[in-house]
């Protein structure tokens, strides 16, 4: 074999691992030492998430999910640290605004953090303990252990935060959050700019903010919170570009799955090993649907149109399949919607013409984006493609464990 074409391939692989070495410990794997890039005192939130902005483009990122360098997680919309040796979540900001300097359990054991996509876990040595940090428009924060507990915010500078019955509610710019805990198991003490929460054992503690995307409607924001808190919250499912999906299971039995996403239809599935109704919402931000001049969405339960009413109170107060669709324009829309009872059921979200008729077609319908056809090799580029995409599964795997 020709020498020169011997060191040409194997030069071309190292520069292809260096490259792709690169471009991944962006996306997932392990931090770098644990060390965070950023300045002895920190940056803010605004700083945070002009450079995640720029890392995310320059990777091809769009949509939901994080990305990671050092300690730093970026996301769309939530950027923050995690401190590699307590586990306390550091910098925590919204949109560039800042809201938490820190939050951390006491006595958390700090074992490793997993990124999975648009949520990143960050879990004690016996696993008994686990923070869920989300990238979606409403920031959702899950608190979960089975000890008796105790969480602290600590509230960056001009934040505030008040009682409101079983609800703690924090405000900053332009940024309204609520804390609740499941069943309102919890004592909750405000002070010197800190929120303890004083948690049971097998309880939640959850943090949602009125989306950032869409934030007409507090009073049904609050309300929904209001659901979380009596454990009536069943999940959250926010659809955004690229095909990206946040999904926060509040009751910690339910589980939802994407069947389709096409030009006129998002089909989930949904089920849950708990029979009673639960609360649904769903946040549409520049998702495949593409609503023309006189469309409307419509949603389908199991197969049948379910009845949207004009108030979302009568959703939270329903005891029969209802649904309440906030259209914010033809990109953005909330929905919420009550399931009266679980096993399994489809739930169908069409864009149809507001004088269509009832029903719902079987297939997939027009809008469907065919399946792609793999590319052929270029030719005499065969084996160094074999050989890099060896090595670029194993670094998948890799990245694909815990990571400390």
């Amino acid at each position: 074999m020709n020498l020169r074409y011997v060191i040409g391939t194997v030069g071309t692989i190292f520069l292809l691992i260096f490259l792709s070495g690169t471009a991944f410990s962006a996306m997932g794997g392990p931090m770098d030492g644990g060390k965070s890039p950023h300045t002895e005192d920190g940056w803010f939130a605004s700083d945070m998430m002009m450079q995640g902005i720029e890392m995310r483009r320059g990777a091809g990122m769009h949509g939901m999910g994080f990305m990671h360098s050092g300690a730093g997680m970026y996301g769309q919309y939530i950027t923050f640290d995690v401190d590699n040796e307590t586990g306390a979540i550091t910098s925590y900001g919204i949109a560039g605004i800042d809201i938490f300097d820190s939050i951390e359990v006491d006595g958390f054991d700090y074992d490793a953090t997993w990124v999975n996509g648009a949520v990143t876990h960050v879990m004690d040595v016996d696993g008994t303990t686990m923070v869920g940090v989300h990238d979606n428009p409403a920031a959702v924060i899950t608190i979960r252990s089975v000890d008796d507990y105790t969480v602290n915010f600590d509230l960056a500078d001009d934040v505030t935060a008040s009682e409101e019955g079983n609800i703690v509610v924090i405000q900053a710019t332009d940024i309204e959050m609520y804390i609740v805990c499941s069943d309102g198991a919890c004592d909750v003490t405000v002070a010197d700019g800190v929120v303890s929460i004083d948690a049971a054992g097998n309880s939640a503690v959850v943090v949602r903010a009125i989306p950032v995307n869409m934030q007409s409607s507090g009073k049904m924001h609050m309300a929904f919170a209001r659901e979380m808190a009596q454990n009536r919250a069943g999940a959250e499912i926010c659809l955004g570009r690229d095909g990206s999906i946040s999904v926060v299971d509040y009751s910690q039995r339910m589980q939802v799955q994407m069947q389709s996403m096409t030009n006129e239809r998002i089909q989930l599935r949904v089920n849950s090993t708990d029979p009673e109704g639960k609360i649904m919402a769903f946040n549409l931000d520049n998702t495949s649907l593409i609503l023309q001049e006189r469309d409307m969405l419509r949603i389908y339960y199991d197969g049948e149109p379910m009845q949207c009413v004009d108030d979302p109170d009568k959703v939270f107060n329903a005891t029969q399949a209802r649904c309440y669709i906030s259209l914010e324009s033809r990109e953005r829309a909330q929905i919420m919607m009550y399931i009266p009872e679980f096993s399994e059921h489809t739930i169908d979200i069409v864009v149809e013409s507001e004088d269509a008729g009832n029903g719902i077609e079987d297939g997939i319908g027009d809008g469907e984006v065919a399946e792609s056809t793999p590319s052929t090799g270029m030719p005499g580029f065969g084996a160094v493609m074999g050989i890099f995409a060896l090595m670029l599964g194993w670094m998948k795997y890799q990245n694909g464990k815990q990571y400390k």
